[in-house]
């Protein structure tokens, strides 16, 4: 007798229905914890220093004149194997969409089965400038009471919510090419410490 069964052909299994938890843009942004995100990103970055993360290099298709679309996948021993996809569309705007546009799907490393597909366009922009205020958090002089954001559109936004959580700063300054836009962005800092700069290198210079 076989120590082995003899499995199934595979022409004769169907995958069938598959229980995949779908988020959207609003329900990640509810879920996403800014410190949980410095935390992971801090630990992410630790780990791909030493090797244990496989992150190949990212494919990419270009729409001549109109923008392209990055696909990263990755995995971390222990966790889902992942794979983000992000569009870059400057044309976007003039639409009311978003230049940036991301889509995350998550993988059972056992099976390799889907089990969830998210928006990704939040944790893109969060992502990104949080990989900035870890490094901040680690490299700034630990009295260090002023920050400053060059630009104000979607990474000036995140950095504005996540600084916050290294240092306790008495004064966040955000210059942009245009100071309307840097007075709209330091509008949403609640606690008033955020302020426009109308002149870069006086504020890089403070």
């Amino acid at each position: 007798m076989s120590e082995h069964p003899q499995l199934p052909g595979a022409s004769r299994i169907r995958k069938g229905p598959l229980d995949v938890l779908v988020l959207s843009e609003e329900d990640v942004v509810a879920a996403l914890d800014g410190r949980e995100l410095l935390a992971a990103l801090a630990d992410g970055f630790a780990a791909t220093a030493r090797g244990e993360v496989q992150s190949p290099p990212r494919p990419e298709i270009t729409v001549p004149g109109k923008g392209f679309l990055l696909s990263m996948p990755a995995w971390h021993t222990g966790g889902l194997i992942g794979v983000k996809q992000v569009s870059v569309f400057d044309g976007n705007l003039a639409l009311g969409l978003p230049n940036h546009l991301a889509l995350i799907t998550l993988y059972e490393p056992e099976t390799g089965k889907p089990v969830c597909v998210m928006d990704g366009t939040h944790i893109t922009g969060a992502r990104t400038a949080g990989a900035a205020v870890v490094s901040a958090g680690l490299l700034a002089r630990p009295d260090a009471r002023v920050a400053t954001i060059v630009g104000a559109g979607v990474q000036g936004r995140e950095h504005l919510s996540l600084l916050p959580l290294v240092r306790d700063l008495e004064t966040i300054q955000i210059a942009s090419l245009h100071l309307d836009d840097a007075c709209d962005l330091s509008a949403l800092e609640p606690r008033a410490v955020a302020v426009a700069a109308g002149d870069l290198a006086a504020a890089v210079g403070r």
